[in-house]
């Protein structure tokens, strides 16, 4: 009986298993039947279809080889951005700039009235008014040492008094220089003037009249927008194949840069970081974020022409796991499956056969994508 049991079970078992083998070569030669034709699917998609799904398109972008996508921020220079901030605890009393208007050194930015700058001026008048009484006291000693009146200790002590008092006096001076505060003889004893450290623009004002802040509290801040500077970020990748002098341009701002800086060592997020320096500035704006293409000095393109093209990320969707774009013929779409090389929010690197004047769909692509799921 227990042989005719493990007889049955052995059986059984086998079929099973050869049941099993059919069914996943059948699945896999179904499955592999559209990716053998992938490369030729075309949609056919008249013109009024296409202005119904809302589908747009754009010529592809010849690459000259070499091009580094990456995305980077326009920011100022060094020392081109500087922070206002309050010297002491007090009032603003009048705001005479706003945001965006054009300043220069020295330009009047607000009234400031403190009760500490009072003090801080009286201090200053106090040591002025002493270093002169021990100025005069020196001038007298001197002309009684000459006449042999007194002695020259006397005089020593009267000059270190002098000095003394010339030290306590440049101490206040410069305490009131470095607050950023001048007077106008209209206003209050306790109220001063804060001027503006460079020439360039009010790129943000944090006050209104009235207001009461903390010393340190930031007021404005200034920009000189004139020069301006790329800050990238990139992979390690990426950076280990720039160097300084390497060109970049901007192509959605008509504008153009040259590295000046690339450190290779990466933050928490893993990027690298690279400075450009803005030569045309086309239509920049402090501040923003754009996409730009590095072209590497003496990395000539190697590959076939007619392969590598630049186009925009959205004309790039995912389908069973690869790259995919659709080429328009026409009366239809033909998708093709591509190589992304590298690839930003805007631009993609992709590396496929195309004709020189080809033009890919760039909205609309989640329709045909649709479409082509449906001719599975």
């Amino acid at each position: 009986m227990f042989t005719f049991f493990s007889f049955f079970v052995g059986r059984t078992f086998s079929r099973i298993f050869l049941l099993w083998v059919l069914f996943a070569l059948v699945q896999e030669s179904v499955l592999a039947q559209p990716v053998a034709n992938a490369p030729n699917i075309f949609l056919s998609i008249t013109a009024k279809q296409q202005a119904s799904l809302g589908i747009q398109v754009a010529a592809v972008q010849v690459s000259t080889g070499g091009q580094i996508l990456a995305s980077g921020s326009v920011v100022m220079p060094p020392g081109k951005e500087l922070t206002v901030s309050a010297p002491y605890a007090g009032q603003v009393s009048r705001v005479l700039v706003g945001v965006g208007d054009s300043v220069r050194v020295g330009t009047a930015l607000a009234y400031f009235t403190s009760p500490m700058l009072g003090d801080v001026r009286r201090s200053l008048n106090e040591a002025s008014l002493d270093y002169k009484n021990t100025s005069a006291a020196a001038q007298r000693d001197q002309a009684m040492f000459d006449e042999g009146i007194i002695p020259a200790v006397r005089l020593q002590l009267s000059r270190s008094k002098q000095e003394a008092a010339l030290a306590q006096f440049h101490a206040r001076e410069a305490e009131l220089l470095a607050s950023g505060m001048r007077f106008d003889i209209n206003s209050g004893y306790a109220t001063g003037i804060l001027k503006a450290p460079l020439s360039g623009i009010v790129s943000e004002a944090f006050i209104s009249v009235g207001q009461r802040v903390e010393a340190g509290a930031i007021l404005f801040k200034l920009a000189d927008s004139s020069q301006l500077q790329l800050d990238l970020q990139l992979s390690s990748e990426k950076a280990a194949q720039l160097q300084v002098g390497d060109e970049v341009s901007i192509a959605s701002r008509n504008a153009k840069a040259k590295i000046i800086g690339v450190s290779r060592a990466v933050d928490a997020s893993q990027s690298a970081r690279a400075r450009a320096t803005i030569t045309t500035r086309g239509s920049l704006l402090a501040g923003e974020l754009v996409s730009v293409t590095v072209h590497p000095r003496g990395k000539a393109n190697s590959d076939k022409p007619g392969t590598h093209w630049l186009v925009p990320s959205r004309a790039v969707t995912q389908w069973r796991g690869k790259p995919w774009i659709f080429v328009a013929n026409d009366a239809s779409f033909e998708a093709k499956t591509v190589n992304v090389i590298s690839s930003t929010d805007d631009l993609s690197l992709i590396e496929v056969v195309l004709p020189q004047t080809s033009k890919v769909a760039i909205a609309g692509v989640a329709s045909l994508r649709a479409l082509l799921q449906k001719d599975e």
